[in-house]
């Protein structure tokens, strides 16, 4: 018979936090999935390509980096005169989108923009209608 002991309900409520923590966890990574371009899946990229776009700053910064190639995030920012923090969630929107990727080298986060994704998204509008994205 096992008795309820401090050392017992202290290591039952360790055990139960720790199970609602990677509850919480797990739940966290697929809203993540959800909001995450991949491969396959081109109505859900279409979404988020499209979700990405319709913001000005985020179109220019693609424009920007489809003109001059690859650059870092502060050269990225630096003809729109905002915040290294809120270029970055800019940055991270656009990648979440599969519009550009980003790669780090030391402190350095090099952004590059990705060929493919607009293609795959003119050619998901051209077989779909393009105002119905629940389909």
């Amino acid at each position: 018979m096992k008795y309820w002991n401090k050392a017992r309900i202290r290591r039952a409520r360790e055990q139960e936090r720790r199970r609602e923590e990677r509850l919480y966890r797990d739940a966290e990574a697929e809203m993540l999935r959800r909001r995450t371009y991949g491969k396959g899946e081109p109505r859900k990229n279409a979404r988020l390509m499209l979700d990405a776009l319709g913001v000005e700053r985020n179109r220019r910064m693609l424009a920007r980096l489809h003109r001059a190639g690859a650059m870092s995030v502060s050269k990225l920012a630096a003809p729109f005169n905002i915040t290294l923090p809120s270029a970055m969630a800019h940055v991270e929107t656009l990648e979440r989108a599969g519009l550009i990727t980003t790669r780090k080298h030391g402190r350095i986060r090099l952004c590059i923009y990705n060929t493919r994704a607009p293609k795959e998204l003119s050619e998901w509008l051209a077989t779909r209608d393009p105002f119905c994205l629940d389909d």
